[in-house]
């Protein structure tokens, strides 16, 4: 049976998925994909397969042992994702806050100030992106781009293709 948090977080990834698909050209975009192997709650491959790669790990409540989510845990949270993004190779990388009703905006722009989003080499910055109420059955899940991903350097154009070919996309544009 699905819980609750589970159900939040399938809400959470389909709106994901569906902003990932208006700003991305043809993506192909996998659901809890094993990328390089590392564990990526969403994955999307841009221009069919043959172009940037985007990553995107989700914190929220549901991740922090259900507990009731506040800005500190929430840091931390976030900070251990930061760490998880070193090991991941994408020319994108979005950590995905979900559902922070307890967080003000004001709590969350602290958290999104952090040397560590920046590449070592200057090239390349986390991203963040907050998808608030999805508690509510009622209510539309909106992804709201709190802080813009830098490209990194990344040579993973085989990587791309070789996974393209051995997994079949949850899903994706068809031009």
């Amino acid at each position: 049976m699905i819980t609750a948090e589970d159900r939040q977080l399938g809400r959470a990834k389909n709106a994901l998925m569906f902003y990932l698909e208006r700003h991305l050209i043809v993506p192909k975009i996998y659901l809890d994909a094993n990328w390089g192997g590392h564990h990526v709650d969403i994955l999307a491959i841009d221009r069919a397969g043959v172009g940037d790669v985007h990553a995107v790990l989700f914190v929220g409540a549901s991740r922090i042992n259900g507990e009731s989510l506040d800005i500190e845990k929430l840091k931390l949270a976030v900070d251990r994702m930061i760490d998880q993004f070193i090991l991941i190779s994408a020319n994108y990388k979005y950590i995905a806050i979900v559902n922070p009703d307890d967080c003000s905006l004001t709590e969350m722009s602290k958290i999104k100030i952090n040397e560590k989003l920046f590449s070592p080499d200057g090239l390349g910055r986390i991203g963040f992106i907050l998808l608030g109420s999805v508690t509510e059955a009622d209510s539309e899940v909106k992804p709201v781009l709190l802080v813009k991903p830098e490209r990194f350097r990344a040579k993973i154009a085989k990587l791309a293709d070789e996974f393209v070919q051995k997994h079949e996309a949850d899903w994706e544009i068809r031009a």
